[in-house]
């Protein structure tokens, strides 16, 4: 009888970026050990935290599958994600954000599923429930599921919540991987890079806690990223319908929020 080889390298590579988010790492890694799904790795990037961060992951760097790596110092999230990503050895990339959890046991595998099955699509993601710092549900959203939905909207809005994405390793980095220039976006980004070439979807399971609290973002950054989009959009026209239409509603909340932030309105 011929001997089966095991397979070496894990089907999922999850990057985990974290800096100085040592509270939330626990619940975050758990979620991760809670999946039905179990042939991955775990790349953690520590991008320099000063906190006690490499003390809370100890316990956990007892799985083998779970590698711990640490930048020597603060270099940005656009580096480490790309850290993370070179570190990988998995067919697809999973993202969860160390402040972020996976609430569904069944999230990993029901998009291994769907990618195994669908060459076409480089990335599925999932269903979103904002919540806050004690994990308190705040709000809850789907993101447009089918190809042609998501082709007509993505201009408009990243229609992925980054921690929620399963991806194809090998065509992110054919694609460039993560942009160094647009710190706070940069997934944005990669996801209009793989929507020109491949096909793109989300499921309709609302399988992603995403924790909002005051260390996600200031105005002042909002205002940032806003103008940011705005000029990415410009760069992807070409390649995506209703662009007209994107840019007239990016330039509108961009002038609210300028208003607002001279009014002193903090929200």
């Amino acid at each position: 009888m011929d001997q089966i080889t095991p397979r070496l390298k894990p089907k999922v590579s999850i990057n985990m970026a974290t800096y100085n988010r040592g509270q939330y790492l626990p619940e975050a890694i758990d979620s991760i050990l809670a999946q039905d799904f179990t042939d991955w790795e775990l790349i953690i990037v520590d991008d320099g935290s000063t906190d006690n961060t490499h003390e809370v992951l100890l316990p956990y760097l007892k799985d083998e599958r779970i590698k711990y790596f640490k930048n020597e110092k603060n270099l940005g999230i656009c580096v480490t994600r790309n850290r993370a990503l070179e570190k990988s050895t998995g067919e697809y990339i999973a993202v969860l954000d160390s402040d972020d959890v996976w609430l569904a046991k069944d999230k990993l595998s029901q998009q291994v599923d769907f990618l195994d099955f669908n060459y076409e699509y480089a990335l599925v993601g999932t269903g979103v429930v904002v919540i806050d710092e004690k994990g308190e549900e705040i709000k809850r959203y789907v993101n447009p599921e089918g190809a042609v939905a998501i082709k007509n909207s993505l201009l408009a809005k990243n229609a992925f919540a980054h921690s929620s994405a399963l991806y194809r390793r090998e065509v992110a980095l054919k694609l460039g991987a993560y942009p160094l220039n647009l710190n706070g976006i940069e997934d944005y980004d990669l996801w209009l890079r793989l929507g020109a070439k491949y096909k793109l979807h989300n499921l309709p399971s609302l399988d992603l806690g995403y924790r909002k609290h005051p260390g996600n973002i200031s105005l002042t950054d909002r205002i940032r990223l806003m103008t940011l989009n705005l000029e990415l959009i410009k760069k992807y026209r070409e390649h995506y319908p209703n662009f007209y239409w994107a840019l007239t509603r990016r330039e509108i909340r961009l002038f609210i929020v300028k208003i607002l932030s001279l009014l002193g309105v903090n929200f």
